[in-house]
């Protein structure tokens, strides 16, 4: 019994082509030592994110920018609308032409031109109401044609006059003296068609010239230290008369006779 016991350990021990010793159970322990983590370890391992402050500060950004952009939508059309209300208040009288101060003199017919000097007088009023501190009148044109019937009648120019700025100061008006002067070489007169020199020539014989004056002018007013536009809104006013006078044809000079505003062509 103890033989074969004895032999079943030694086939178990030894002669088996896999056998193997088992070691003691305390020698296959191995120690595991903590080992100090280095601070680049730390950098690199995750960290737990803050509190998310950036997104409510730029929620709040937003919202000013967009408030903030509202406000000055509403200052412009606020502005716009107060200068349009200020500007429609503005307004002056028309230019009243002084009949008893157009005065000719040196009237002739030189080289298919009538060659002369007309004196005018024109009195510019102050804005309606005396609303404004200052009213300021930009003269751009002033031109004399013989029977101007239409726009078409550049040819039957007499004489022009050249621009000027003139102001008139609150309760008061300012009487402006134009000189229309042709002396029958200026480069820009044109030269008028031979049918329209007999007609004048025919009208001097009877001793009456009639003729018509246009004027071109922008208003604006002075008021709080601001310019404002007027009720025009920067349109060029143009005003014009059909004109009379009485011509003596041996001196050249004429006195107005008859004067009325009349529509612009």
């Amino acid at each position: 019994m103890f033989s074969s016991a004895k032999k079943q350990f030694n086939l178990a021990k030894g002669d088996l082509p896999y056998a193997f010793s088992p070691l003691p159970q305390e020698s296959c322990a191995v120690t595991i030592q903590d080992e100090p983590i280095s601070s680049q370890a730390e950098e690199n391992s995750p960290q737990p994110y803050p509190p998310h402050s950036n997104g409510s500060a730029t929620r709040l950004f937003k919202e000013i920018i967009r408030y903030a952009g509202l406000l000055a939508c509403m200052g412009i059309l606020f502005y716009g609308g107060y200068r349009r209300a200020i500007d429609i208040s503005f307004t002056y009288p028309s230019p009243v032409l002084d009949a008893n101060s157009l005065t000719i003199s040196n009237l002739n017919i030189l080289n298919s031109k009538l060659v002369g000097v007309w004196d005018v007088n024109i009195t510019f009023g102050h804005s309606f109401g005396d609303d404004a501190e200052v009213t300021y009148y930009d003269l751009f044109a002033g031109s004399i044609y013989y029977k101007q019937v239409n726009d078409t009648c550049a040819s039957n120019l007499l004489a022009n006059v050249n621009a000027m700025t003139l102001y008139v100061q609150q309760k008061e008006g300012s009487r402006v003296h134009l000189e229309f002067a042709n002396t029958g070489w200026e480069a820009d007169q044109p030269v008028m068609e031979e049918q329209v020199i007999q007609e004048i020539g025919k009208e001097l014989e009877n001793g009456v010239l009639h003729f018509s004056l246009e004027i071109e002018f922008q208003a604006t007013f002075q008021k709080w230290g601001e310019l404002w536009s007027g009720a025009d809104h920067n349109r060029i006013n143009r005003y014009c008369w059909d004109l009379m006078a009485g011509v003596d044809r041996a001196t050249g000079k004429g006195r107005l006779i008859d004067a009325k505003a009349v529509n612009c062509y």
